[in-house]
């Protein structure tokens, strides 16, 4: 199949329940790509198995040739090209009331359908593309829009520096997580269950006060941690509320290990001796 066989369309409201794993026609569903551009340029991809028995050579090749189409100058070359890409298709938003706005696209082929959620943001996953099968997709019904809460919220734990951490509610948002750490977002899952931390992507760049060390599965740090920041649930690769287990187990990790900084103090000018004058600059 020719690579312009591969260009995106904008997909509507009705197939929005399509973009995620709690779609009711998983029995359709190859399976899915997540992916992100790292930095800004780089490209890492998992593979989410749905249904094994669909995935056939023919069709791994194929979504092999649409990933290469779309890597060469396309929406999936780099995070620029993506927001590029984005902004001029602005029809394609979805969801903007719920907080977890995104592109939503689809790319059809004579046996499949590829549906592609594009997040244009750092600190992010950036794409996800779902493969269905267009026949069995075809038997299992009209698709209906996917339901979010328009305000959905989600409990963390707030970790500030040298200050006992703290039980919010917080809308699930990109606004209202830069809000909390200051600036742009990562993502770091250091825990051995579903649980992830967000912090400032440039907080020691920006030169924020250390937090709490990064430690491995091991309990040894590798790491530290600059400037606020939370730990939230996982679920689906989307943030879901901390259980009560996970909040009493993270505060009392966390408010564990405080670490101590202070200010450092402007250098004093030396003082001359009693009864010696200062030389200056021009005395010989």
């Amino acid at each position: 199949m020719s690579a312009e066989n591969y260009s995106p369309l904008e997909a509507g409201r009705e197939e929005e329940s399509l973009f995620f794993s709690t779609t009711p026609q998983e029995q359709a569903c190859v399976g899915h790509l997540r992916g992100d551009f790292g930095g800004g340029a780089e490209f890492w991809t998992t593979w989410w198995e749905h249904q094994d028995n669909l995935k056939t050579q023919d069709f791994k090749d194929e979504l092999d040739e649409l990933v290469k189409a779309l890597r060469k100058d396309g929406p999936l070359k780099d995070l620029r090209s993506m927001e590029r890409f984005c902004r001029e298709h602005p029809q394609a938003r979805m969801s903007p009331e719920s907080g977890s706005d995104y592109y939503g696209f689809r790319v059809d082929t004579a046996q499949r359908r590829y549906c592609l959620r594009f997040l244009p943001r750092r600190g992010d996953y950036n794409f996800y593309i779902y493969c269905y099968q267009t026949d069995k997709l075809e038997r299992s019904g009209p698709q209906t829009p996917r339901e979010e809460p328009v305000n959905k919220k989600i409990k963390v734990l707030v970790v500030e520096p040298m200050k006992p951490c703290e039980v919010r509610e917080i809308p699930d948002s990109l606004e209202a997580m830069q809000g909390i750490v200051g600036g742009l977002i990562e993502f770091s899952a250091p825990f051995s269950d579903s649980a992830v931390i967000i912090c400032n992507e440039e907080g020691k760049n920006l030169d924020l006060p250390y937090n709490r060390p990064l430690c491995g599965l091991d309990g040894i740090p590798y790491d530290i941690l600059c400037g606020t920041f939370f730990v939230a649930g996982v679920e689906r690769e989307e943030l879901v509320s901390l259980t009560d287990g996970q909040i009493e187990r993270y505060k009392d990790l966390y408010d564990n290990m405080i670490i101590l900084t202070a200010e450092k103090e402007p250098p004093q000018e030396k003082k001359a001796p009693k009864g010696q004058k200062k030389k200056r600059h021009n005395e010989r």
